[in-house]
C-alpha cells in the first residue's frame, strides 16, 4: 500500500499578521461552522479515492488552527479517523500560534493523535513582534511552549524570522540562542520577504541591508551548533525531527490538499489547487455526494481543465519538462540535494545527460557540488540559489 499525505487547510486567525499572504482571516463562528461542514464533507467524498493510501503524514496548516474551537478540531479528527487509514507512526502536526493555547485545548490535541506542534514565534523582541502585527509576546510564548510540554508534547517547532523591519544582528541572534535554550526538537527560520497585497507592501520600513541578512542566515549554524542539523534551506532539527510532512514537498511525493487554497500533487503529475473564495468553497460542496464522487474522480484522471474546474483556482497537467524542472528545484532546497540514481529511476534519463551545461556551469561557479551520489547547493550555493532555481526553470 503506497503511502500519501494529507494537507488540511484552516484559513482563520485572531488578526492578520502586516506580513501576511496567506489564504486566511478573522471570520465569525456562523462561517467556522458552515466551513468545518464542507471540509468534512470533502474528507468524506474524496475518502474512496484514496482507500488503497496509508496516511503516513497529516498537516493542519492555516491561519491559526488554534484558533478554532476543540469541538470542531474534535469532529475533523472524527471524520480523518472513520475514512482514513491512518499509519500507527503518522506523523501529526498542528500550526498553532501564542496565546491561542491553553492546557485544555493542548491536552484534547494529544487524544486527537496530533503528536507533532508548531508555534509560530517569529521574533522574541517586543518591537518586532508588534511591527509584525502579532498579537503575543514573548512571554506568551514561553507559557505556550511549557503548557505544550506539559501536555506531552515531545515534539515541537518553533518558526522564527530574520530581516524583520528595525531588526539587528545582535536582536536576531539573542533571540535564537533564547529559543535555542529551550530545546525545541525543530527550529524554522524564514526570512521575511515583501509580498504584494500585505500591509508591509505599502509602508515605509527600515529592513536590514543584504550584507545584514546573509549575516543572520550564516550565524544560524553557529549557534544551533551540532545539536541541530540544517536538512533543508529554512529548516534545522534534531536527529529523528526532520518534517516528514514537508519533506513529502522536497521530494515530489503525493500529497493531498484539503479546504480552501489547499494544492495537491497526484501521480506526481497532476497538481492542483483549490478555490481560494471561502464562500464559493462551501457553496460547491453543498452539490449532490454522486456528482462531486465523479467530479472529483474526474480530478485524478486529468480531465477537470480549463472551465470544467470550478473548484479549483489552479489545475494542470505537468509535462515531463516540468516535472524535471520541480524535482531539480525543490530537490535543492534539501541539504542532502538530489539523488542522482533516483533521479535516473524516476525520469530513465541521467540528470547530467539532460542538464550537464547548467550544472557544470554552477559547479565551477562554486554553488553546486557532487557528494558521492548527491547533487546539492554548497553554502554559497544556498546564499544565491533563487539564481540557481532560475537556472532550471524550463527546458
Amino acid at each position: 500500500m503506497e503511502n500519501t499525505g494529507l494537507y488540511i487547510h484552516i484559513p482563520f486567525c485572531v488578526k492578520k499578521c502586516n506580513y501576511c499572504d496567506f489564504n486566511s482571516a478573522p471570520f465569525s463562528d456562523e462561517i467556522k461552522e458552515l466551513y468545518f461542514n464542507a471540509l468534512i464533507k470533502e474528507l468524506k467524498i474524496k475518502s474512496g479515492l484514496f482507500e488503497n493510501k496509508k496516511i503516513d503524514t497529516l498537516f493542519l496548516g492555516g491561519g491559526t488552527p488554534s484558533t478554532v474551537s476543540v469541538d470542531l478540531i474534535a469532529k475533523l479528527f472524527d471524520c480523518i479517523n472513520s475514512f482514513y487509514n491512518l499509519s500507527e507512526d503518522a506523523e501529526i502536526s498542528i500550526e498553532t500560534n501564542p496565546g491561542t493555547l491553553n492546557s485544555g485545548k493542548l491536552c484534547a490535541y494529544k487524544t486527537f493523535g496530533i503528536n507533532r506542534l508548531s508555534i509560530g514565534l517569529q521574533s522574541t523582541v517586543e518591537e518586532e513582534l508588534k511591527i509584525l502585527g502579532r498579537i503575543h509576546n514573548f512571554n506568551d510564548f514561553l507559557t505556550s511552549f511549557n503548557l505544550a510540554r506539559e501536555a506531552g508534547f515531545e515534539n515541537i517547532n518553533v518558526d522564527l524570522m530574520n530581516s524583520i523591519p528595525n531588526q539587528t544582528f545582535d536582536s536576531f541572534t539573542a533571540g535564537l540562542k533564547r529559543v535555542k535554550n529551550l530545546n525545541p526538537e525543530h527550529i524554522s527560520v524564514y526570512s521575511l520577504i515583501i509580498e504584494e497585497g500585505t500591509p508591509f507592501h505599502d509602508m515605509e520600513l527600515n529592513l536590514p541591508d543584504e550584507d545584514t541578512d546573509r549575516d543572520m542566515v550564516h550565524s544560524i549554524i553557529d549557534i544551533l551548533g551540532d545539536e541541530y542539523s540544517q536538512y533543508e534551506i529554512s529548516n534545522y532539527s534534531k536527529k529523528g525531527y526532520e518534517c516528514r510532512h514537508n519533506i513529502k514537498y522536497w521530494k515530489r511525493e503525493d500529497y493531498q490538499g484539503f479546504g480552501i487554497s489547499a494544492a495537491s500533487l497526484f501521480d506526481r503529475k497532476i497538481r492542483y489547487k483549490n478555490t481560494n473564495s471561502i464562500y464559493e468553497y462551501i457553496d460547491f460542496l453543498k452539490n449532490d455526494d454522486s456528482f462531486l464522487i465523479d467530479y472529483f474522480r474526474e480530478t485524478l484522471k486529468g480531465l477537470n481543465t480549463g472551465n470544467s474546474s470550478p473548484f479549483y483556482s489552479e489545475y494542470e497537467i505537468l509535462d515531463i519538462g516540468d516535472m524535471i524542472s520541480e524535482y531539480i528545484i525543490l530537490g535543492l532546497r534539501m541539504n542532502e540535494g538530489i539523488n542522482t540514481n533516483l533521479f535516473e529511476k524516476e525520469f530513465n534519463k541521467s540528470i547530467f545527460d539532460l542538464k550537464n551545461d547548467k550544472i557544470n556551469l554552477h559547479i565551477s561557479e562554486g554553488l553546486l557540488e557532487r557528494k558521492g551520489d548527491y547533487l546539492r547547493l554548497t553554502e554559497s550555493g544556498r546564499d544565491l540559489a533563487n539564481y540557481v532555481w532560475a537556472d532550471f526553470l524550463g527546458d
